[in-house]
């Protein structure tokens, strides 16, 4: 009785903070994070993707629903780079948003189980020593280029390692900017990447919540490399000549138009809402 009480709580902690954080997955997949690390209570989380930490903080407060002593790293560089885009940009800097990052879990009252690097993926995995702990569950919410992030923590993965991948629906989304269009693919290589690395036996697919899906790792130790760099050059080749849907496009386009417009951007939140909805899958 008192587990059920715990678990009602947390989530429903869970639930508050959503309210309060620019969360960008829905809700049933927050909800999915937090039962699967209550489910697993993995001793070690590596995040790949912060933003504004919901994420994080579904999964840390699925370990609490159990007592678990389950300790998360997160890394994001948490602002745009020259090759890496940011959905933080429009709150500031990398300093402005770690304060969000790291006021959110204060008020979510998880910080102390949650260490935050703000950096590169590559930066952080250098930054590593040997006898850090393994991953037992692995969440890349980041660029897209989830080749690299598999092979820079793959040796450090436990065997059958949870591994969650969100942004795998194959839309093609578009921002205008200053200099013109600018095409957003991470979804399409998310979606090519991982359906490779399915086909190859890397990985076996568990479930999907949304656009967002749970993986094992099949024996990541033992993984050929120069295997998963050669999938991965392939499925990038793919993206010269694609095929893709409308929908997604259409609407993220009409929702970058609203924000870039002082007099349409009233309407933004509302359009943003709107491609949410449409560019995720239902829960299977």
């Amino acid at each position: 009785m008192n587990q059920v009480a715990t678990n009602t709580d947390c989530r429903h902690r869970l639930h508050t903070a959503l309210g309060q954080i620019d969360a960008l997955m829905s809700r049933p997949v927050y909800d999915a994070l937090f039962d699967a690390v209550a489910r697993e209570t993995p001793d070690h989380i590596l995040e790949i993707g912060t933003a504004h930490g919901a994420g994080t903080i579904a999964m840390a407060l699925g370990a609490e629903s159990r007592g678990a002593a389950t300790r998360i790293q997160t890394v994001d560089t948490l602002e745009a780079l020259a090759d890496i885009p940011s959905s933080r940009a429009d709150y500031g800097d990398a300093k402005a948003n770690e304060d969000i990052v790291r006021g959110n879990f204060d008020r979510a009252g998880v910080a102390s189980r949650i260490s935050l690097f703000v950096g590169r993926s590559d930066v952080f995995a250098a930054s590593q020593s040997p006898g850090d702990p393994m991953i037992g569950m692995l969440v890349l919410d980041a660029d897209g280029r989830i080749d690299r992030d598999l092979l820079l923590f793959h040796a450090r993965m436990t065997r059958n390692c949870l591994i969650v991948v969100d942004d795998i629906d194959g839309d093609v989304g578009a921002s205008f900017t200053r200099g013109g269009l600018s095409l957003d693919l991470k979804h399409v290589i998310s979606e090519k990447l991982t359906s490779s690395l399915v086909a190859h036996g890397y990985l076996k697919l568990e479930k999907r919540v949304w656009n967002t899906s749970f993986f094992r790792a099949v024996d990541p130790q033992d993984w050929d490399e120069d295997e998963i760099r050669a999938l991965a050059i392939a499925c990038y080749r793919e993206l010269v000549f694609l095929k893709a849907g409308t929908r997604g496009l259409f609407v993220s386009t009409a929702a970058s138009l609203l924000g870039s417009n002082a007099v349409l951007r009233p309407f933004y939140g509302s359009a943003r809402a709107i491609y949410r909805r449409l560019s995720r899958r239902p829960r299977r």
